[in-house]
């Protein structure tokens, strides 16, 4: 637990190294966004960011998957890519959750104060995770197209991150602002994709997908009113990336928003609850999903998207 000394020590920390300086590139224009060969995708899976409740992702996707909905093309925001990345590698939703259900904080992220001023983790521990548990090196070796969305320090632009090495590319997508140092990729700087776009829905209908399935991690707003500057700070970001996502979804068929407002973005202990949630959502939602699914490709009557909403409180572990 991180003491009131532990606070002031990391404070100091900061102030004496603020004289650090990040050099941008001399390129005038940003990273161009690189997205995989893809031809009749006829469902993609959006995944959103979402740190801790990333979890959750796998337990919808393994009850859709039992229900033939089976993605020819994932999108993945920040925890969203790590699952996707996970999951177009190996095409095996069993696997990716035995991966990551035992995993803790502690060991995809490795805190040190040499990394400051950027940030207080390298991403090392999330690197060695992805080195040990992925057996492709490149986005053209996955089974099935995947995208990782990132966001250019730079420039500010959202980048989808679709060719050439994975591994960069998936740290960038999860490098959240404070804690993982931005990731380099081609001499330009990239943090977490959910400071651009949390639910990268865009980038799917760009490539062509008949039919898309958002999984959206909604923190949902704490009850509790903010008691110090910090808490109105991080209230206001709450409803800033709620009013974005909500622009960023035009076009998806079908989202699925879950709510998990107890589960913060580093907190331990959750897994197995929210995995849980996951299945319960993905459970009650497979039949509506595969009844609009047929309504369009099959018979091609397209309708209104629909949202479904999940809000019920996840008990503590």
């Amino acid at each position: 637990m991180v003491n009131n000394k532990n606070l002031i020590v990391l404070f100091c920390t900061f102030i004496l190294t603020a004289c650090t300086e990040m050099r941008f590139a001399d390129s005038p224009h940003p990273y161009a966004p690189q997205l995989p060969d893809h031809q009749n995708i006829n469902i993609a899976f959006v995944l959103g960011g979402g740190g801790a409740k990333g979890i959750a992702h796998v337990g919808v996707m393994e009850e859709l998957i039992k229900q033939g909905i089976k993605p020819d093309l994932i999108i993945g925001c920040s925890a969203g890519a790590i699952v996707g990345a996970l999951y177009a590698d190996s095409q095996d939703i069993e696997k990716v959750k035995q991966l990551l259900l035992p995993q803790m904080r502690e060991d995809l992220v490795n805190i040190s104060l040499n990394f400051l001023p950027f940030g207080i983790s390298d991403g090392y521990g999330l690197q060695s995770f992805l080195k040990s548990n992925l057996k492709s090196r490149y986005f053209e070796q996955l089974k099935i197209p995947f995208v990782a969305v990132a966001t250019n320090l730079q420039f500010g632009d959202m980048t989808a991150l679709g060719k050439g090495e994975l591994i960069p590319a998936i740290r960038a997508s999860a490098a959240f602002p404070g804690i993982f140092t931005p990731v380099a990729i081609e001499g330009q700087f990239f943090v977490d994709g959910g400071v651009a776009n949390n639910v990268p829905a865009e980038v799917a209908r760009r490539m062509g997908a008949k039919f898309i399935v958002v999984i959206e991690l909604d923190a949902g707003l704490p009850e509790t009113a903010p008691s110090n500057a910090l808490g109105i700070l991080r209230r206001c970001l709450q409803i800033s990336l709620r009013h974005q996502s909500r622009l960023a979804l035009v076009g998806a068929d079908y989202v699925i928003k879950i709510a998990l407002p107890e589960v913060g973005t580093f907190d331990n202990g959750f897994n197995e609850v929210v995995y849980q949630r996951g299945r319960e959502v993905g459970r009650h939602e497979a039949a509506k999903i595969w009844a609009l699914l047929q309504e369009k490709l099959v018979h091609n009557k397209p309708k209104k998207p629909q949202v479904a909403l999940y809000s019920a409180p996840v008990p503590h572990p």
